[in-house]
């Protein structure tokens, strides 16, 4: 067997799997837990919206608990913006926001944040380029003021540059390095078109990056980063009126301007039948197995019956997947099923990391469960088990400001 796997698999059938569930008995006496108790009722916090003049918009969520708070502003700048030939770009300049602005180094920045006990971050991801901060109340907008500064006025150090961009090209191939790196590369190249961005990685590849200048870096950001493509989320102790102050305070002055952007199209690949891809790699000790396919979004009508589905075949330690792959058979420490989202664009896949010599086996038995999910009824038992897990959770996933943030 191939020590390197990633299989592209239909699915199209799994969703029909719950519209129709049905009680299924028990065979034979057994032990069973106790009942779940009654779900507790939930209020998600109010959410309030509005927009300064220069265009940001600005999403507020109360959350008085506790006397912090939270702030992410979102950039239509991601990944699926950049042009093929430039990967990598929008990854690279988000590692280059924390490198100082106009008026400090990035040493400077770091040691200010930490001073007022705030955490920030920046980067660019696939769909967007973002700046977060977490601070007390009493310093947050002073915090948040100067965040801002490294989206509006990032100096984008020449002297920091050549560090950043080996960072970046080590980081990739670190990714290469592993059997899981190279199956999921594998699997989006298999599932999407060569011209869609979601068959691209994200932080581009060895041949991309080396290409990229500081002149692309700085360009980039003057195109791409504007107010009117932006997104503040304010959650926390914060109240309308305090929202807008800080909003105004960090970003009011915030005059540059993007052109309008059309939105993205991800062309999935088209088969007939299971498309089965092997990568060898010499010396691995396991082999990932990816298993999915193109498709499902956030806003497709089928979404949360999708959400519960992936709950009863692999979103859980108790799903289908894990019980037979790693409780049953020990061909693995875990196998997980995942909904990836994206602008434009989604996947369904199931993943994990076997045994090299159980592999033909653990594929087997995967593929097994992936079709039972296509032609069997679920138990409304087992249904309702999973449905209430995803409902009883939802709360604790959410109580802090970073989670609703």
């Amino acid at each position: 067997m191939k020590k390197h796997l990633s299989i592209a698999y239909g699915i199209a059938a799994v969703a029909l799997a719950i519209t129709a569930p049905g009680a299924a008995g028990i065979a034979g006496a057994q032990t069973k837990p106790p009942p779940p108790s009654a779900l507790r009722p939930y209020a998600f916090p109010k959410v309030e919206q509005f927009t300064l003049a220069n265009g940001l918009k600005v999403i507020l969520v109360e959350k008085h608990t506790l006397p912090v708070v939270g702030g992410r502003v979102i950039i239509d700048a991601g990944a699926m913006r950049e042009p093929a030939s430039k990967n990598g770009l929008a990854s690279l300049t988000g590692r280059l926001l924390s490198e100082g602005t106009g008026d400090i180094t990035g040493a400077e920045l770091a040691r200010r944040m930490e001073t007022m006990g705030a955490s920030y971050n920046a980067g660019g991801a696939f769909s967007n380029s973002f700046a977060d901060v977490v601070a007390l109340k009493n310093v947050f907008a002073e915090a948040l003021t100067l965040a801002a500064q490294t989206v509006i006025a990032p100096s984008l150090p020449a002297n920091e540059f050549g560090r950043v961009k080996n960072q970046a090209l080590a980081a990739y191939q670190q990714r290469r390095a592993q059997a899981s790196g190279l199956a999921s590369d594998a699997f989006v190249r298999a599932a999407f078109d060569s011209t869609a961005p979601f068959s691209r990685p994200a932080a581009g590849t060895t041949a991309t990056i080396t290409g990229l200048t500081r002149d692309d870096v700085v360009n980039w950001h003057r195109t791409m980063f504007a107010p009117s493509a932006a997104t503040l989320l304010l959650v926390g102790d914060i109240t309308p009126a305090e929202a807008r102050a800080v909003a105004q305070r960090a970003f009011g002055g915030w005059t540059a301007s993007s052109a309008a952007m059309s939105p993205v199209t991800n062309k999935a690949q088209k088969y007939n039948g299971t498309r089965i891809i092997l990568v060898d790699r010499p010396g691995s000790v396991q082999s990932s197995v990816v298993i999915g396919q193109a498709g499902f979004q956030a806003t497709d009508s089928d979404y949360l019956s999708m959400l519960a589905l992936n709950h009863v075949l692999g979103g859980a330690v108790s799903s289908r997947l894990n019980t037979n792959l790693r409780e049953k058979h020990g061909y693995t420490y875990g196998i997980f099923s995942g909904l990836d989202l994206r602008s434009g664009a989604g996947a369904y896949q199931v993943s994990s990391e076997v045994r090299t010599n159980a592999t033909d086996s653990a594929l087997v038995e995967a593929i097994g469960e992936y079709r039972r999910m296509g032609t069997e009824v679920v138990p409304g038992s087992e249904l309702g088990g999973a449905v209430n897990n995803l409902v009883a959770s939802f709360p604790s996933s959410v109580q802090t400001v970073q989670a609703l943030t």
